[in-house]
């Protein structure tokens, strides 16, 4: 019993946690989105840019739908539920999605319609509750490491077409300071990405913490119950479909956040490959110094920690499926004594 309501108030908690966490600090939110909006995505690119703003579409919206299908597919084996079980049964035996104790009757007509009313609303909104922040979590994590990736391309072309020392300084003072302007502002930019970074975690980490301890409580919970395969097949599709959106959920947190770090680690290596080794020594001390600060800090890449104890990664996806295991294994283990 105690399994069978974990998997239900779970969820209705965590997403209570998360909107009153938000609702706190709503101004840094809404200043966030609109960072976003005006510095990524309402912003125009070249050939490379629209490139990455195609892969990060076209992988947001195998991920984030597969999501949301599953959660919505939970939402519907809670919906169906009492419609099937229902059929053939009089008024005293109807069943609700959700057991209420509210002084009255509500098995008979039309205090039943009227609960089950406003318990497919209250689902309806959970359900959608339960996907929206983890689904925007996802879209910042991949717009993010997609900005990263078209910096890291800035830097390995920025310098191309000098091919050997000495080379900078024949060309025109235009085009030296256009190529020393170019270098200052991809080091702005970088600077920009990490406080960008550094905000999105302080907005989600306390969540991300609390949806990560969650997930390996409900994937537990709902493989036991199917495990244990008691009640109808209709009820042990709720399990599975709980499961299914557990596991989804953690796999888009993990995989977007370990994009941020990869990608964020990656500006060094395209710093250090961006050919600045022509330029002259004693003339460009300055960009040398500024290309060595960015190889330098991405040796600590960006990410999104769990409450700041940790950086939320794939391996921490498959932290969590281990301990979820474990947990599963005990309980099957002393239900089975």
């Amino acid at each position: 019993a105690i399994t069978y309501t974990a998997c239900s108030t779970m969820p209705v908690v965590i997403v209570l946690l998360k909107l009153c966490f938000f609702l706190l600090h709503r101004e840094e939110m809404l200043s966030m989105l609109k960072y976003t909006e005006d510095n990524f995505w309402y912003v125009q690119y070249d050939a490379y840019g629209r490139k990455i703003l195609e892969q990060i579409n076209k992988k947001g919206t195998i991920l984030l739908f597969t999501f949301t299908f599953f959660t919505q597919g939970a939402v519907l084996s809670y919906l169906l539920t009492p419609i099937i079980e229902n059929k053939g049964k009089n008024e005293t035996e109807r069943i609700l999605m959700f057991n209420v104790w509210v002084g009255i009757s509500t098995n008979v007509s039309p205090n039943y319609e009227i609960v089950f009313f406003f318990e497919f609303i209250a689902l309806i909104h959970s359900g959608l509750c339960f996907c929206c922040f983890d689904n925007l979590l996802g879209l910042i994590n991949m717009h993010a490491a997609g900005q990263f990736k078209m910096l890291q391309h800035r830097f390995e072309t920025i310098l191309q077409k000098v091919e050997r020392t000495g080379t900078v300084e024949m060309l025109t003072q235009k085009k030296k300071h256009q190529v020393y302007e170019e270098i200052i502002e991809c080091v702005a930019i970088h600077h920009k990405l990490i406080w960008y970074s550094e905000s999105m975690e302080r907005l989600f980490m306390y969540t991300t913490l609390c949806q990560l301890l969650s997930s390996a409580i409900l994937l537990c919970v709902s493989g036991l119950q199917i495990f244990l395969g008691q009640g109808t097949i209709v009820r042990r599709m709720i399990f599975i479909a709980h499961s299914n959106a557990c596991f989804f959920q953690l796999f888009v947190i993990t995989l977007t956040s370990n994009d941020l770090i990869d990608e964020s680690r990656a500006i060094g290596d395209a710093a250090y490959n961006a050919n600045w080794q022509v330029l002259a020594h004693k003339d460009n001390k300055g960009i040398r110094n500024a290309v060595l600060m960015i190889i330098m800090r991405s040796k600590r890449p960006c990410s999104i920690s769990a409450g700041g104890f940790f950086p939320v990664s794939l391996e921490t996806f498959m932290t969590v499926l281990s301990t979820s295991v474990s947990y599963f294994t005990l309980l099957r283990k002393f239900i089975g004594e």
